[in-house]
């Protein structure tokens, strides 16, 4: 009996959706199913798709309409006990699925399990992000808004995402919210080695997605304080108001800690590409820039090696 379903939305994802692919079809498991939503690709996406001769997979097209859209489409044919979120340009390890299934059934009461996942460039890998593992801990890294959970390999109870609605109607990123709500019914963990790389490419992350992302993950920061309070839900465009009215350096200091995690990401691509120099460069201006966060990476980076210290 197949018992995973695995949901990929894409927009223009060549030519890194090629190896995403193709880390689905070499997983250790192989008894499952792959929906993946065309969000309206204009590039080779289209043709690629089409050309999978692969009874396992079910491809959707729809006109662009966003990451959300494109994902809440998919999930009404997830109809397995557990689906698995996969990004378009990111690879799979091999056993991934495998043991992810073998940790939910496990353990009951996790909704939602992700992994430990490091950066791939063009050039290699880079070290493991050391994401935290225990429920408490990675609730209250979301509800910060850290990173607690990798959304692009999360394996959760299908049931429980379509109780908790799925994700937001929104044209915005649509993932912190839904694992917000899911780690209010359920719990969250992750598994504690790497099971998954995600891309980092200079194209992979401009000024303009990360104000994007920024703004989803306070937004669904601020959904998830208003119902812990019982207060009424806001839209988007309420939300902006209300950030609007923050004062000058509070808005100042958001501008700069995008510009930071930007800079950051555009670092590791370069890392671990073909420009390993002006990624260092870039990496010392990201930490002036912001330096708590630098700080709270490097603590994140020494705890894990203690961690790692004391169970040799």
């Amino acid at each position: 009996m197949i018992e995973v379903t695995v949901l990929t939305t894409v927009y223009d994802g060549m030519p890194y959706l090629r190896d995403s692919v193709r880390s689905i079809i070499d997983q250790s498991l192989s008894d499952w199913r792959f929906v993946i939503v065309d969000d309206g690709s204009t590039d080779g996406t289209a043709e690629f798709l089409e050309a999978i001769d692969d009874s396992r997979f079910t491809i959707l097209r729809q006109p662009n309409g966003g990451t959300a859209a494109a994902a809440n489409h998919g999930l009404k044919l997830c109809d397995t006990e557990f689906v698995a979120r996969m990004d378009a340009d990111d690879v799979s390890l091999s056993t991934r699925l495998e043991e992810q299934l073998t940790f939910l059934k496990a353990h009951p009461e996790v909704g939602l399990v992700g992994a430990q996942m490091a950066p791939l460039g063009e050039r290699g890998i880079g070290r493991s992000l050391d994401l935290p593992v225990t429920h408490d801990a990675i609730m209250e890294s979301l509800l910060a808004g850290r990173h607690g959970m990798a959304h692009s390999c999360i394996l959760m109870r299908t049931a429980l995402l379509k109780q908790v609605g799925g994700y937001w109607p929104y044209r915005l990123n649509d993932a912190w919210d839904m694992m917000l709500r899911m780690g209010e019914v359920s719990r969250l963990a992750n598994i504690d080695h790497v099971l998954h790389h995600y891309r980092v490419h200079e194209g992979s992350q401009n000024g303009y997605a990360m104000r994007c992302m920024r703004f989803s993950v306070a937004f669904a920061c601020e959904l998830a304080r208003r119902r812990r309070s019982g207060l009424p839900a806001l839209m988007p465009d309420e939300f902006t108001q209300l950030r609007n009215q923050q004062p000058w350096w509070r808005r100042a200091a958001a501008v700069i800690d995008i510009h930071a995690r930007c800079q950051y990401r555009l670092a590791l691509a370069e890392r671990h590409g073909n420009n390993r120099v002006r990624g260092a460069m870039r990496m010392s201006w990201a930490a002036l820039c912001a330096p708590e966060l630098t700080v709270r990476r490097m603590a994140r980076g020494l705890r894990r090696n203690r961690t790692k210290a004391g169970a040799v």
